[in-house]
Formats: C-alpha cells, structure tokens, sequence
C-alpha cells in the first residue's frame, strides 16, 4: 500500500426504507415447523399418553392428524380432562381462522400477533390452499428472529456513531472507563481500517453517552433504565441466549422492537 493512501472514514447512514425491505425478507417460514415434521397427536390416542408425550416434549400443543388439518390438543385441556375424557378426538379444539397466519407473514408482524392474540398455543400457517407450517412462542427464540434483532440494533448503533463522531469529538469526558477506548484504540491504531477512534466505542459506553449527552433528548429517552434495559436485550440476542422463558416474556420482543424502531426514526429525523 502506498504511504500516502488515505484512510476512509466509515458513514453510518442508514436509509430506513432500505432497512425494511432487508427485514421484510424475514417471515414466517423461516420460523415455522414445517408440516412434514409436525408432532401430531392421533385421533384415538388416549389423553393420558398424549399428555405424557407434549410434557416430555414441552409441547404447548399439537395438531391432530386428519386429512385436511382442523383440529388441534392443548397440553393444559389434556392436563385437565386426561382423567375423565379418554380420547385425543374428544378432547381437541377446531383450529380458529384467529390460528392461521399467512407463510408471508414479517418477523415484525409475527411478533405483534402473538402479543394481540393473547399467546395463543400454536399459530398454523398457511399458504393459498392449506397449512404448511406451525409456530409457537417458543419459536420467536430461532435464529431468524434474533437476526432481525441484530439488523436493527446494528442500525441503531450505527446512526449513533455517526452523530457521536459528528457532534462529540470530545466524547471520552463522558465516560467513566475512558481508559479501556483508548487502549483498544492503540492496539489496532497501526492497521489500515480506516476508522476514527470513537469506532472503538462498544454498546455499553454508546449508551452510556447517549445518556450523558443530548443524544437522549433527541431520542426521547425518559429513564437511564430504558437504555439499561436495550443493552441486556442486546447481550441476549449477540450470545444467542433465551429472550422467552416464561410467559409474560412474549411481551419482550415487541416492547423492544417498537423501542429501538422509535429511537432508530427519531436519530434520522435528527
């Protein structure tokens, strides 16, 4: 390389409406069981045993296997009635149209219908002419789902390195750590990367000046605990670690999506 190349300086600018149309490519089907691999519950298997099998397998439910799919077991009606109602047939319920959700259906809508819907058992997904596929709240920790995840807090962090590095040259009095940038800095100051120091800045210390500085007032940010709280999510979802464990967890992802889609439209309007 010649010594007189000059280093590029990263933009960080990123176009909303090209962000959508990436997570639009996240659906359904990237989530769903397919139906070729359904665990389905036979119609005249006792409701004991397939109580026994959803438990086993911490099945919330399971379709019953008929010719077209219309019925589905709940794991908490076989809890209740395995005693006094023999058969799966008797104890299943019809698939209501409020089940069904198109193969189509974004990550972001997925997320947004469990919610509505009141976490239903099981979501059956459909195509023109049938079911082709279940999810379940379990599914919202797939790969595909923490993807979309990672796609937009790479946005958020992105625009705000950008107004960091524009707006804050003096960033580093607003850290208490100060000292770990700078050396992180130094270690990687000799390669060619063509990036500014605040480059170096990791989640922690990027909230940690939003908070510091005017950067909360442009996102509107109310308490240091909302940023505490998107840097944890953030953790979960880099170390592939659980976002549900329990039930009032479903609430999660969609409190954070709406959240980090309000910060990322505030910083472009800014």
């Amino acid at each position: 390389m010649g010594k007189n190349k000059k280093k590029l300086h990263r933009k960080h600018k990123i176009a909303f409406p090209d962000l959508e149309q990436i997570l639009g490519f996240l659906t359904a089907r990237a989530i769903m069981t397919p139906r070729d691999k359904f665990f389905y519950c036979q119609p005249y298997q006792k409701t004991s045993d397939a109580k026994t099998l959803l438990e086993n397998n911490r099945f919330s439910g399971a379709p019953l296997e008929e010719e077209p799919i219309r019925r589905y077991v709940k794991l908490q009606k076989l809890q209740e009635c395995a005693e006094h109602i023999r058969y799966c047939v008797e104890a299943a319920t019809e698939i209501s149209e409020n089940q069904k959700i198109p193969e189509y259906t974004t990550i972001e809508r997925l997320i947004t219908v469990f919610v509505e819907r009141d976490c239903p058992e099981l979501l059956f997904v459909t195509d023109d002419k049938s079911i082709v596929g279940l999810v379940t709240a379990a599914d919202l920790d797939k790969i595909a789902v923490k993807v979309y995840f990672f796609i937009l807090i790479s946005a958020l962090e992105s625009l705000l390195l950008d107004i960091i590095g524009k707006n804050y040259g003096n960033y580093k009095c607003l850290l208490e750590n100060r000292r770990k940038v700078e050396k992180r800095y130094k270690k990687h100051k000799g390669e060619l990367v063509g990036l500014d120091e605040y480059n170096y800045l990791m989640t922690p210390e990027i909230l940690e000046i939003v908070w510091k500085s005017e950067i909360k007032t442009t996102m509107n940010v109310r308490t240091e605990e909302e940023l505490e709280e998107l840097n944890d999510f953030r953790n979960l979802i880099a170390h592939g670690n659980y976002i549900i464990t329990k039930d009032e967890d479903i609430q999660r992802p969609k409190k954070m999506d709406a959240r980090i889609r309000r910060y990322i439209k505030a910083l472009e309007r800014h």
